[in-house]
């Protein structure tokens, strides 16, 4: 019941380690030769093409001082120079790469047009990604000269290669909004030259960059289009690692374009010829990322799970500890997505152990941050604070400070549902001005309502308000309408909450009209449903007012016609968008109506496909609401024993996952049914008691036995359900007749008979482990991860 967001790159941009290996190229004519010079170019080619770049370093570099001392031709010098630059650039060292060329360009005699002009375009292609943007802007001014040089010189080849470095450049300037037009210039340009000297290859290297052009643009078709056009090229050149890397980068676009069969076919023929190639195993793991979300949109789990640990031994075997951690991550977002929150934790902690001792830093943060999410999921709050904390700490020694915020809150959260409040608005106010101070306006609004709700849980209503209506105005000043509809959704909740319905609505409006604004379904479904139920309450305040009876009907009509008017409206939402979450407000606003006019029996089964349509969408509230609807509704009807089974669901489920309003709400319910029940003249009447459970022994966690775990999980559902009959062990334990209230009784016996099974058996346990076989690998895997800890 849990959507995990991947913290993955699926966008792929162009990357000097795929498009440079043409450098390689320069080494071709010296085969023939036999100075020494020649055979270390050779070798230091056939190194670089082999993976080996140290070897192929130290070959080049010998070849660049064999030239040298010869006095050889410029030529043989800037040949050499490619190779090393390319080795220094595929190993990170783009300092050492920029002073070599620098001095070299520095060397050349004035008279030297081609060479130093060559020199110009290698410095262009080494400054022109992460080294800076004042390098950037430098690496722009080298390739403008370097062209003008080659196109006075007559050099058509260097020319549109100088072309094709403008291009890189200018893509790499994020937020450029004429990026896109000046590509196309560039493209256009270099075109004419590439074909006049039959260069295919570079042909595909144009077509690639203005593929990547458009897809920055968010116009992922055209991208796809280009992209095609530049893998048809690569082809033609019998470039397979291009070919690759083009497939890699079809793949992350149809993934985008929702064409999730495109994705999984040209990622599979990615994959496949990484394989293949000798210096493919590096470029694996980006290509392991998208097949893998690839298979889970698409439900493949038995194919994401072989890919995955496929690639994992491959890795393995290769000693490539990068690759066996994203290999190991995309194990765990398997099991997550399958709801094995267990096997999922105890692979996080494995690839942080691995990124640890790897000394990737920020992988390893990353690591923890998911550790953190699984710990929630698992109700160990306390280890989630703890990952968290540590998460945050080396984002802020790497000054990573987005991911240092994301961290924080991420803290936050875990420590509102550990109920330390303050801590966690303070948390929630760190990440909100590393925000402010990295001008990420919205992120720093959603940090300010976080703030807000630490605020209401703890009962200072009056900061709460302040610090929402806080975010309100700064959404408002930077025109960050999405933001602001979530504050005015905020800010009506909080009114509501405290009483203050005719507040409350007029602020469900403006979140209405603000989502309405930026075309955000799940918002307008939100905000029309927020609004109808307030509507629904001041109708009813209305009808109960018989101080002024009949402008209180009047009054109390006029609200419920604007209620039937937006439950129309949210109907044609749903209708139109197709999305679980807007069905399930839909049905939810409709049971809501239904319970208002006294259609008990039609609201518990409207309840009910909101409550499925609600789980599907993976929200956990929503279903909570459900529970309180049905609540209402059975106490209505005078069914004492299902209104207290549900409310007490609700109840227990607010207080364990820290949903304070929720747990208030049912606590009010189950006073009622109190007061209900003691109006019974026959206590037998009253609310049937919980099957007395058998005395069982307690099982050693550390030598747990998997046969008689599941004999006990068997034997409490037998006595719950109140049958002898052999129970099927796959058959969701719902559908037997196990209700909210006795899954609560379930897991808090078999925690009984678990002493010290940490992390703990999940508050949502009968709902993400649903049947007894799932409940029995839950508990086997909890207690490995506890024994491995």
């Amino acid at each position: 019941m849990q959507v995990w967001d991947w913290e993955i790159s699926t966008s792929v941009w162009p990357q000097a380690s795929g498009l440079d290996r043409r450098e390689l190229g320069c080494a071709e004519k010296y085969q023939k030769q036999v100075s020494p010079g020649a055979r270390e170019m050779v070798s230091a080619a056939q190194h670089l093409e082999e993976g080996r770049f140290e070897e192929g370093a130290a070959c080049a570099e010998r070849a660049l001082g064999l030239f040298r001392e010869a006095e050889g031709e410029s030529a043989a010098i800037v040949d050499a120079c490619r190779l090393v630059v390319y080795a220094r650039q595929t190993q990170g060292r783009l300092k050492d790469a920029h002073e070599l060329a620098h001095a070299q360009l520095e060397a050349f005699a004035a008279s030297d047009a081609l060479a130093k002009a060559r020199m110009l375009l290698l410095l262009s292609q080494i400054n022109h990604d992460k080294r800076g943007r004042r390098n950037r802007e430098r690496a722009k001014e080298w390739a403008s000269a370097a062209r003008s040089a080659f196109a006075e010189l007559g050099e058509t080849r260097l020319e549109a290669q100088a072309l094709l470095s403008l291009m890189n450049i200018v893509i790499k300037q994020h937020g450029n909004p004429l990026a896109l037009n000046e590509t196309k210039q560039l493209v256009d340009a270099a075109l004419p030259l590439l074909r006049a000297v039959n260069d295919c290859l570079g042909e595909g290297v144009a077509m690639h960059g203005m593929a990547c052009a458009r897809a920055l643009a968010g116009l992922l078709d055209g991208a796809a289009d280009a992209g095609r056009e530049a893998l048809a090229l690569f082809r033609k050149a019998r470039r397979r690692g291009l070919e690759a890397f083009e497939l890699h980068c079809l793949a992350a676009w149809m993934l985008a374009l929702e064409d999730t069969d495109g994705a999984i076919k040209a990622a599979e023929e990615a994959m496949q010829i990484y394989m293949e190639e000798p210096c493919g195993l590096s470029a694996q793991p980006g290509v392991l990322q998208i097949l893998m979300k690839a298979y889970f949109i698409a439900k493949d789990f038995s194919r994401a799970f072989a890919c995955a640990q496929g690639a994992f031994e491959r890795f393995q075997e290769a000693n490539d500890r990068r690759g066996q951690a994203v290999a190991l991550d995309m194990l765990a977002l398997g099991y997550l997505h399958s709801g094995d929150f267990g096997e999922a934790a105890k692979l996080a902690q494995q690839q942080a152990s691995l990124l640890q001792e790897h000394g990737d830093r920020p992988g390893q943060a990353r690591a923890l941050r998911l550790r953190c999410r699984l710990s929630v999921q698992l109700q160990d709050f306390n280890g989630a604070i703890a990952a968290a904390s540590e998460a945050a700490a080396i984002s802020g020694d790497l000054r990573s400070y987005p991911e240092k915020a994301a961290a924080l809150q991420l803290m936050a959260d875990c420590q509102m549902r550990n109920h330390s409040l303050s801590e966690a608005r303070e948390a929630a106010l760190q990440a909100r001005q590393l925000y402010r101070d990295l001008l990420d306006r919205d992120q720093e609004v959603l940090a300010l309502l976080q703030a807000s709700q630490c605020s209401a849980l703890s009962g200072d209503t009056d900061l709460a308000m302040q610090t929402a209506s806080e975010a309100k105005e700064l959404a408002k000043r930077a025109a960050r309408r999405c933001a602001e509809g979530i504050c005015w959704h905020t800010l009506a909740s909080l009114h509501l909450d405290w009483g203050r319905l005719a507040d409350a609505s007029k602020m469900a409006k403006k979140a209405l009209t603000c989502a309405k604004r930026c075309h955000e379904h799940k918002e307008q479904a939100r905000s029309l449903l927020l609004f109808i139920v307030i509507n629904l309450m001041i109708s009813k305040e209305y009808e109960a007012d018989a101080d002024a009876e009949a402008e209180a009907t009047s009054e109390a009509g006029e609200h419920f016609r604007r209620v039937e008017e937006k439950m129309e409206e949210l109907r044609l939402l749903a209708q139109r968008a197709s999305e679980p979450f807007c069905t399930a407000c839909s049905s939810h606003a409709v049971a809501a109506v239904q319970l208002h006019r006294g259609s008990y029996d039609e609201a518990l089964r409207t309840a009910q496909t909101a409550m499925t349509a609600y789980e599907e969408s993976a929200d956990l509230i929503g279903v909570l609401h459900m529970y309180l609807l049905m609540g209402k509704a059975h106490l209505t009807r005078r069914s004492f024993r299902e209104a207290r089974d549900a409310t007490e669901a609700a109840c227990w489920f607010g207080e364990q996952l820290g949903f304070r309003s929720i747990e208030e709400n049912a606590r009010t319910i189950l006073q009622e049914i109190q007061a209900r029940e003691a109006e019974l003249p026959e206590p037998q009447l009253r609310r049937a008691r919980v099957p007395e459970m058998p005395n069982v022994p307690k099982l050693d966690v550390q030598a747990l036995d998997v046969e008689v775990l599941r004999d006990v999980v068997q034997l409490f559902v037998k006595v719950l359900i109140g049958s002898d009959d052999p129970i099927d062990p796959e058959r969701p334990l719902m559908e037997m007749g196990l209700t909210s209230h006795l899954a609560v009784v379930l897991r808090d016996h078999l925690a009984k008979v678990l002493p010290g099974l940490s992390p703990p058996l999940p508050v949502t346990l009968i709902y993400d482990y649903p049947s007894i076989t799932s409940i029995t690998q839950l508990v086997t895997t909890s207690a490995e991860v506890f024994m491995q800890v």
